[in-house]
């Protein structure tokens, strides 16, 4: 199933907010064709079709691959989309909700106002590879190492969606694989709905970010290695860590 145009519409955690435009499908990427190969969980869910799609690129849903950060977003005019507030003033908020993550001796805070609009963030921290991956729909976060068989890679957005069955989907976030996540309300239920896919470079394979399992290609069934993270307002993680940094958005970050 191909990314919907009304993403920004589906949430209800997000009624109200507007600007939000998703454009149609690119063609299939070149060099990745369809991943084979899946999981037997996969026709569980819906639709059964998903490993047999071609990772698209979906226009206004561009991943962070480089990300930049820095003590705050003071003194920077930052794009009003990213601020999720009523204030006219630059900056980030007190009240902002971050996905905060410690990792090697290093603080980072991912603002998800960021992760709304880029679901992904390839980073490192600590000297360890790891990734951030959000999901508007499901108001589902994932935090976990950026590895496949032990190599860094990067992920990407599919542009495919994927349901897994109710019971799969709550048990992982039952066993901490998955976090429920607001943009307005911080800590909240994830909703089993259609998933982000999440892609690596290193295999073209097909990761369920619910599940934080791979579905399709050589990586079905694989598990990705979960890393402890925290939902918390930026005002909250930085007196609690306060030689944190934070990511800044674009154009500081840079996208796919």
């Amino acid at each position: 199933m191909y990314r919907r145009a009304f993403l920004g519409l589906v949430s209800a955690a997000t009624a109200g907010l507007a600007g939000c435009t998703v454009g149609g499908m690119r063609p299939p990427m070149v060099g990745f064709p369809a991943p084979e190969n899946p999981d037997p969980v996969v026709a569980q869910g819906f639709p059964r079709t998903v490993c047999s799609a071609p990772p698209n690129i979906v226009d206004g849903i561009h991943a962070i691959v480089e990300p930049a950060v820095a003590s705050g977003w003071a003194g920077r005019r930052v794009d009003a989309k990213y601020r999720f507030g009523d204030d006219p003033e630059p900056g980030l908020y007190d009240e902002t909700y971050v996905v905060g993550v410690e990792r090697g001796g290093a603080t980072r805070a991912y603002p998800l106002s960021v992760l709304w609009w880029h679901e992904v963030v390839n980073d490192s921290l600590g000297g360890e590879p790891l990734f951030v991956a959000y999901c508007p729909m499901c108001q589902a976060g994932l935090v976990a190492e950026r590895l496949v068989e032990g190599v860094p890679t990067t992920f990407l957005p599919s542009g495919q969606l994927w349901q897994p069955p109710a019971a799969y989907g709550f048990t992982s976030a039952a066993e901490g694989r998955v976090f429920g996540a607001s943009v307005l309300t911080g800590d909240t239920e994830l909703r089993n709905a259609a998933n982000l896919v999440l892609y690596d470079e290193a295999t073209g394979s097909y990761w369920s970010q619910l599940l934080a399992t791979g579905i399709c290609g050589s990586q079905a069934g694989e598990k990705l290695a979960i890393l402890p993270s925290s939902v918390t307002t930026w005002a909250e993680w930085r007196a609690d860590h306060p030689d944190t940094d934070v990511l800044l958005p674009p154009p500081w970050s840079k996208t796919t």
